[in-house]
């Protein structure tokens, strides 16, 4: 995510004002009273230094969403900005460990701080005071192109390997029952059924394994590649493990049925053909090896 937006993404006046703001107020969706943190803006995206131990990170590894706060004394401006962000990586093994250090607050060690990149889709800027007052109000570049919600769950189920995956079992189950002819009893239901079971179990288990990249990425022991979307700040890992939940369980309740159909035959030709049993372990077992992206 640290390089992930447009530039511009949010008006130079705020970054300005942030910038020489001092702490800034976080919030989460389940934190109403808030914390304060360090704000270092770089590259057009809040770099928030948070304690490791902080309720904060641990309410972003259930949800993305977050709201950044900041009010002048005199109350001149305030700025109000509703993103999303995810938990972030040590502050100590960071990439961008060089240019974060001068906005370490005195007497911290950075392995004691978690850097969490925030970035801004919604805007609320209010300048001037009594009569003579400013507001401005509306989404950033980044929350217009924020992807769609099917979009963003889709691509995650199905990105890497799993999409390949995905587009073999489509093909393949297509042809299979394309050639049992008109003697197949039930045979658009059992098409469908055999594409949710399909696809549930390749797109429930490729969410299990990107939930567990991100928290190895954290960690510095796997690469961004491992946790797309959830590396962007999209969703958080207790999301993507929910919507594991929830392609596995329509997988199953299909594969009942099919079973209880057609037999248990059709299930093992849909078990066999997704791949799953075959891509799962590969999957686990590259995230076993740990591989780290290469430092900057």
């Amino acid at each position: 995510m640290e390089a992930s937006t447009n530039m511009r993404n949010i008006p130079s006046e705020v970054i300005r004002l942030i910038a020489g703001h001092g702490p800034v107020q976080v919030t989460t969706f389940s934190d109403t009273g808030g914390v304060s943190a360090v704000c270092a803006p770089f590259e057009d995206i809040l770099h928030l230094l948070l304690p490791s131990t902080s309720g904060t990170i641990k309410a972003l590894l259930d949800s993305t969403r977050l709201e950044v706060s900041a009010k002048a004394e005199d109350g001149s401006y305030q700025i109000r900005m509703q993103g999303r962000a995810h938990a972030g990586r040590g502050m100590s093994g960071h990439p961008m460990l060089s240019v974060l250090e001068p906005w370490l607050p005195e007497g911290v060690s950075p392995h004691r701080l978690v850097v969490v990149p925030f970035v801004a889709e919604h805007i609320e800027f209010v300048r001037g005071q009594g009569e003579i007052v400013k507001r401005n109000v509306g989404l950033t570049p980044a929350g217009q192109e924020r992807p769609t919600f099917g979009r963003m769950w889709m691509g995650a189920a199905f990105s890497g390997m799993a999409g390949v995956l995905g587009l073999w079992f489509i093909v393949a189950a297509a042809l299979w029952f394309g050639a049992q002819g008109d003697t197949f009893a039930g045979r658009p239901l059992a098409l469908a059924l055999t594409l949710v079971s399909g696809l549930g179990l390749i797109g429930g288990v490729r969410l299990i394994v990107i939930a567990q990249g991100f928290l190895q990425w954290r960690r510095l022991r796997a690469s961004r590649a491992d946790a797309p979307y959830l590396s962007e700040g999209f969703f958080a890992p207790r999301e993507a493990r929910i919507g594991a939940l929830m392609a596995l369980s329509a997988a199953l309740v299909a594969l009942s049925t099919v079973g209880s159909i057609w037999g248990s035959s059709l299930v093992t030709r849909i078990v066999l053909g997704c791949g799953v049993w075959l891509c799962g372990p590969a999957w686990a077992l590259h995230l076993a090896m740990g591989r780290p992206e290469p430092r900057r």
